[in-house]
């Protein structure tokens, strides 16, 4: 299938046996048969094809009160004959298809020998007829160790900017790659086990379990082709009764973040920082640093969540908790640096990925709004380096100083942890509306239009 919300990659099948090759073979035509629903759901007036181009924000609210069907995850809002606003659930809007991938995954299910992860695709291909991913997302959970990996569904909220709560389609199918998982679960055993301060009074959500998989993934599509992003957690961060009762499941896209680090990440750190410092950091450190901190973000995700925070902040809270996730990526590895479990220089070359991601961000927040969220937490970040000289330019490129940047850091992941747990929508959009991405761009422009990447970059 030839579409632009597909992205395939070669995978080793060395290790898995024919009825494994099976399953993969069929949850990989199953996951693309989500672009066509996505790419209907991306179909945007305003913003968002989830709501009637005239509706305000207001009169969704109001009709609401009287039908919460109206701001459900998984419905359309049409106008009927009379004017009125009126509910299309996605299992019904998207019948035929969605009949068409849950066969798919039933005979995939058919296949498998692993139980667990036979028991989660049953459950899967059921809930995709039903709007209710409850079942099969607990049984997630329960199949992590897999050998191949699968998730199917509506759960990312990103192409609905006016309240942060439609979903829109999503798959990745990939195989499980278990040295490097091994390794990860060692680092979050100790980012777990940290002790954190929170702010008295709050409403933290404590998360039963966290766990990890490293895969190297063989097809994104809908969404997680579109965004390109690293990595996935489920459930989804709305549903926080879901986590806090079953846990939750990060997994980390190899492939996608070997890309990201070649394309985009590498060539920018040559280009901003001079050739000199450049020479202290090898390709292969740097490299091994992004996915450390990749991984060590989507762990970070348990440790950040309040129980009210996407309801109170509604469609301000992906910019406090994405971009704060991100920075806070820093934060860990420090601690992981007084624990000896990264030495000097790692923490360095993780500051520098992290810096070259957030350059990354502002140069594609226009082309892709998905990721402008991100890219205007990193502004923010970026307004505390410049303003505190941690962050400086000359006619060589930029020079980072590392010691004012850790304390930046702390004082940075401080404030937006206020946003996440206590802020009003209100606060939070007073406050991050003082940041700009594309005024902060023009600070980096030069270097980074020097950057030969590929377009949408990855």
């Amino acid at each position: 299938m030839n579409s632009p919300f597909i992205k395939t990659y070669p995978v080793d099948q060395s290790k898995l046996s024919l009825g494994e090759q099976k399953v993969l073979k069929k949850l990989i035509a199953a996951a693309q048969l989500v672009s066509p629903l996505y790419e209907a759901q991306k179909n945007q007036i305003d913003g968002a094809s989830f709501y009637p181009s005239d509706a305000s924000r207001q009169e969704l609210e109001q009709a609401a009160k009287k039908n919460p069907a109206i701001l459900s995850p998984y419905t359309f809002v049409k106008r009927n004959h009379a004017g009125k606003l009126a509910v299309v659930p996605y299992s019904q809007k998207f019948k035929k298809e969605l009949k068409k991938i849950a066969v798919l995954v039933k005979e995939a299910a058919a296949e498998s020998h692993d139980q667990a992860f036979k028991d989660y695709l049953q459950a899967r291909a059921e809930d995709l007829l039903k709007d209710n991913f409850d079942r099969s997302n607990a049984l997630w959970l329960q199949a992590s160790h897999s050998k191949i990996g699968c998730v199917i569904g509506p759960f990312d909220r990103d192409l609905d900017p006016l309240f942060f709560q439609k979903r829109s389609y999503k798959a990745y199918v990939g195989v499980l790659d278990e040295r490097q998982t091994q390794k990860m679960e060692g680092f979050r055993t100790m980012i777990l086990a940290s002790q954190r301060k929170y702010f008295p009074g709050v409403k933290k959500a404590p998360i039963s379990q966290v766990k990890i998989r490293v895969e190297d993934t063989a097809v994104l599509a809908g969404s997680d082709a579109d965004s390109l992003f690293v990595s996935d957690n489920l459930p989804s961060s709305a549903d926080l009764y879901l986590i806090k009762k079953h846990g939750m499941i990060s997994t980390v896209f190899k492939p996608v973040i070997e890309q990201r680090f070649s394309d985009w990440i590498f060539p920018i750190f040559e280009k901003l920082f001079p050739q000199d410092f450049q020479k202290r950091y090898p390709r292969e450190e740097l490299a091994k640093a992004f996915l450390l901190v990749s991984t060590f973000v989507e762990i970070c995700h348990s440790l950040l969540r309040y129980y009210d925070a996407a309801s109170r902040l509604q469609d301000f809270f992906p910019y406090f908790d994405e971009a704060y996730t991100e920075i806070f990526g820093i934060k860990v590895s420090e601690l992981l640096f007084l624990k000896g479990a990264l030495n000097e220089r790692e923490l360095e070359a993780i500051t520098l990925v992290e810096i070259c991601q957030g350059v990354y961000y502002l140069a594609f927040a226009k082309e892709r709004p998905h990721l402008h969220s991100f890219a205007t937490g990193y502004a923010a970040f970026f307004d505390f380096l410049f303003d505190e000289k941690a962050l400086e330019k000359d006619e060589k490129g930029f020079h980072l100083d590392f010691r004012r940047t850790f304390i930046i850091v702390d004082r940075f992941t401080h404030i937006f942890e206020y946003y996440l747990s206590s802020a009003t929508r209100d606060e939070a959009k007073e406050f991050i509306g003082r940041f700009r991405p594309e005024e902060m761009l023009e600070r980096f422009t030069f270097q980074v239009r020097k950057v030969s990447g590929k377009s949408r970059g990855g």
